[in-house]
């Protein structure tokens, strides 16, 4: 078994009902946030799963975005927000998966970090310290 096909299984035994969106990868929900798992054909050893589209940038406030960013980047370790598509804020984790074993801890810590990285970042954006 492929480890993409693993980490579907782990996330269906984990509750989440992965469902592919073509070219994108699965989208599954935690408490009404939406998340992505990217599999890398070509190497299935990385992992990346992101919360997509937590805010919109726009050009009037593009500056703001960017300081939020590095003030949300500088706090968390293992997630990083980032602009995806010059138009929207995402969280992202990425991780080398040598193993499977512990996954499901694994999975629930990457859900954690990415959902404390968008928390901080909305702080951030809403200039709530």
């Amino acid at each position: 078994m492929s480890k993409k096909e693993i980490i579907l299984q782990e996330l269906n035994a984990m509750g989440y009902e992965p469902t592919e969106v073509e070219s994108l990868g699965y989208v599954f929900c935690h408490e009404d946030k939406y998340f992505l798992y990217s599999p890398e054909d070509d190497d299935e050893e990385f992992l990346r799963i992101a919360i997509p589209q937590l805010y919109d940038v726009t050009e009037e406030n593009r500056i703001d975005v960017i300081k939020a960013l590095h003030e949300t980047a500088y706090l968390i370790k293992y997630s990083k927000p980032v602009i995806m598509y010059t138009d929207s804020v995402w969280a992202i984790y990425e991780h080398k998966l040598v193993t499977t074993d512990n996954l499901s801890e694994l999975l629930e810590h990457i859900i954690r970090v990415l959902e404390v990285t968008a928390f901080v970042f909305q702080k951030k954006i809403n200039g709530e310290e």
